[in-house]
């Protein structure tokens, strides 16, 4: 499977924005805005060491997307395909949902050491995932490190991530509107904190429905 997965956003305007994510590209480097900077809303459980010039990782991948959408409101809607050599994905959505998921895999592939653990399923990128979809693979993802890890499968792990990450999204989302002129940037990472949030106060009702995919009761042993 290749590294690269191209978003492509035709908006109502007729403009068209192009977007290549490499999985496993270098840290972005070069000029690079103030908003970017580490500690300029540093998140609470940022484990990266403050110094001069320090950039937060995850935010610097963000620039170019941040360049090109700060002007469009989230309810605009937009035409986005995303494409690997291996399939090609095609949603007519308002922007915070593209751009949700765009955001989705660049920050699970920065070197951000708290969303970089999402890394994986970057790899297995789903653009549009249900609330169940979502619960699935995150939840697989877990359990099948724990298992090449040889470690014993624990979901508490997975909850403590979901509070992470939305501790990072929270700070983050201070960060962004610095940089943006209307809300579709902020807003896209609304959704994904959302996500995170549904997921982890859904886990069990969403594994409750998973059970019944393999044949087994909503009472059986957890």
């Amino acid at each position: 499977m290749d590294n690269i997965i191209t978003y492509v956003f035709h908006l109502e305007s007729g403009e068209e924005h192009c977007f290549e994510v490499d999985l496993n590209r270098p840290a972005a480097s070069g000029e690079l805005p103030d908003w970017t900077l580490l500690d300029t809303h540093k998140c609470g459980n940022c484990p990266l060491a403050s110094a001069p010039g320090a950039r937060c990782p995850a935010a610097a991948d963000l620039v170019p997307i941040v360049a090109r959408f700060s002007a469009l409101a989230s309810i605009d809607n937009v035409d986005v395909r995303v494409v690997r050599s291996q399939y090609e994905v095609h949603k007519h959505t308002d922007t915070q949902t593209a751009l949700s998921a765009l955001m989705g895999l660049i920050l699970a592939t920065s070197a951000c050491p708290i969303l970089s653990r999402m890394r994986p399923l970057a790899h297995l990128h789903l653009p549009f995932p249900t609330e169940t979809e979502a619960v699935y693979r995150v939840v697989t993802m877990h359990l099948l490190g724990c298992y090449l890890a040889g470690k014993p499968a624990d979901l508490g792990e997975l909850t403590v991530l979901f509070e992470e990450l939305g501790k990072l999204n929270e700070a983050f989302a201070s960060r962004l509107k610095r940089a943006i002129q209307r809300d579709a940037s902020i807003n896209a990472l609304v959704v994904l904190h959302s996500r995170s949030l549904v997921a982890s106060f859904s886990l069990d009702e969403k594994l409750d429905e998973i059970r019944a995919w393999f044949g087994l009761s909503a009472n059986a042993e957890k």
